[in-house]
């Protein structure tokens, strides 16, 4: 767990930086520098690149972490596996590329009414699916090695940063729109070099194959593996994405761009999981391997009540700033605030149920993620194609949160079946009773007349609140952990 934690915290650390840098430029810089059209565009292009991506990727990303346990040694350079890995995504890219081409018309025509503007720009699909399909293919790479902070900190800081120098060129008029979506889409270009130059220069790793360590029973193995990777991979990005793609077809690119910013702010709360779930995955793939399945569950456990600890805290200060945050941004923005409390109830329920995702990809069992994936995709296309024309963004809001639940329902129950493992703990039942409180009391605290001024009293009083009897009950020994290791970080710092 030790490596969990560390590499964890140093995620949630840059992710949260990633945030403060995400906040400027999703909620200040992009609403005042774009219109809701032109922000909506950039999210609908990210949306479609990324279920390109997982079209393109062949399962590689799954496929990297459960079997590379296989090919780790260090001496003989993992053994090729490199190129194994980055080939294998280069014939996606091809298959995605006939695709584009081929479907061009087909595809256009769903967006061509209500979303014009995409349709100029729909080429750069496949630079941005390019970019973005090997960096997360190097990222699932370097994760098998169990280092995740360089990829954390190019996704979370350096895009960020990148985004925002971009932005201020198209602020003073010094490009044009056109110009500033082709360096939008060139950030990621740069990431995914910057990261294979990490990658590359680290690692004791080279792009030359080892053709003799692979075997003809384990290409099976894997080619069947990736299969189902590969479906399951597409299934679960498709519902991660389908309410951005559907808006923009059914409700048009303002209101696609409208809902994206409210989907941003409900979705802060899921940056612990991603973190933890990133270096949870390896680790769980090399106990699958030993048939440690006392180290699984003290790793499932263990990351639902962290998580939901993190997630309560983060959960409590979105909820008590919404109308701060709502009057930061321009007008035609106000009606995210909903979209805003149904996405961010629905990934504290998410986190709540740790990484039961890890587990049963890792497991001989992985194919049962592609079949509940398939069968959550039908119910939320539904629900989107029902809700969207007659609430809008708040009816995507119900689409995606109700995915969200029933999919890790359906999740939580088969890992209880398979394995006798279930990650609640009855120490999470004061951390619920703590943030409703917490809540209950910051409602009553007036609103302060500066926006910003209120937002950190708010939150300065959430955190001393929540914290305070989740450490004196010490609900957590990681948690205080970590808390003690940063309060001492930082008396270290300040000491002169």
């Amino acid at each position: 767990m030790g490596i969990i934690v560390s590499q964890s915290v140093r995620n949630t650390i840059l992710s949260y930086l990633g945030v403060a840098l995400g906040f400027i430029i999703t909620i200040w810089m992009y609403p005042n520098i774009l219109s809701p059209e032109q922000y909506g565009l950039t999210r609908v292009l990210l949306s479609l690149a990324m279920v390109s991506t997982q079209l393109a990727n062949l399962g590689t990303q799954n496929t990297i972490i459960r079997y590379f346990p296989i090919f780790r040694d260090k001496e003989n350079k993992h053994h090729g596996s490199l190129f194994l890995a980055l080939s294998v995504p280069f014939f996606g890219l091809l298959f995605l590329t006939i695709i584009l081409y081929a479907f061009r018309p087909e595809i256009t025509q769903y967006f061509i009414e209500r979303s014009a503007l995409l349709i100029d720009y729909y080429w750069l699909i496949l630079p941005l699916a390019f970019f973005i399909l090997f960096f997360h293919v190097l990222s699932a790479y370097v994760r098998a090695l169990y280092d995740t902070v360089m990829s954390s900190f190019l996704i979370n800081v350096a895009i960020r940063f990148l985004a925002a120098f971009i932005l201020i060129l198209y602020f003073f008029k010094w490009i044009t729109f056109n110009q500033f979506m082709i360096a939008f889409v060139s950030t990621y270009g740069v990431i995914m070099l910057w990261f294979l130059s990490y990658t590359l220069r680290k690692f004791e790793v080279n792009l030359k194959p080892d053709f003799q360590f692979l075997r003809k029973s384990l290409l099976k193995n894997m080619g069947n593996y990736s299969l189902f990777a590969f479906f399951g991979g597409v299934a679960s990005i498709l519902v991660n994405n389908i309410d951005i793609i559907m808006l923009s077809s059914l409700a048009g690119l303002s209101d696609t761009g409208i809902y994206a910013i409210a989907f941003y702010i409900g979705s802060a709360i899921t940056i612990p999981r991603k973190s933890i779930f990133q270096i949870s995955s390896p680790v769980i793939s090399d106990a699958f391997k030993t048939k440690d399945f006392n180290l699984i569950e003290k790793v499932y456990r263990g990351s639902s009540l962290n998580l939901i600890i993190a997630g309560g805290l983060v959960f409590c200060g979105v909820i008590a700033n919404i109308d701060n945050l709502m009057n930061l941004l321009p007008p035609e923005y106000t009606g995210g605030a909903l979209v805003i409390i149904l996405i961010a109830t629905a990934n504290v329920f998410d986190m709540a149920c740790g990484v039961n995702g890890a587990i049963i990809l890792n497991s001989k069992y992985y194919r049962f993620d592609l079949y509940s994936t398939l069968i959550l995709i039908v119910v939320t296309v539904i629900l989107n194609y029902l809700l969207i024309p007659i609430y809008g963004i708040l009816g995507a809001a119900i689409g995606t949160g109700t995915a969200v639940i029933s999919y890790n329902i359906l999740k939580l129950v088969y890992v209880w079946i398979r394995f006798s493992m279930q990650p609640f703990k009855w120490s999470m039942l004061p951390v619920l009773l703590i943030g409703s409180a917490v809540l209950l009391i910051i409602s009553q605290v007036p609103t302060i007349f500066n926006t910003y001024v209120d937002i950190l009293i708010r939150s300065l009083i959430i955190c001393g609140l929540y914290l305070i009897p989740i450490i004196s009950l010490k609900i957590s020994e990681q948690f205080n952990q970590l808390v003690f290791d940063l309060l001492r970080n930082v008396t270290n710092v300040l000491k002169p």
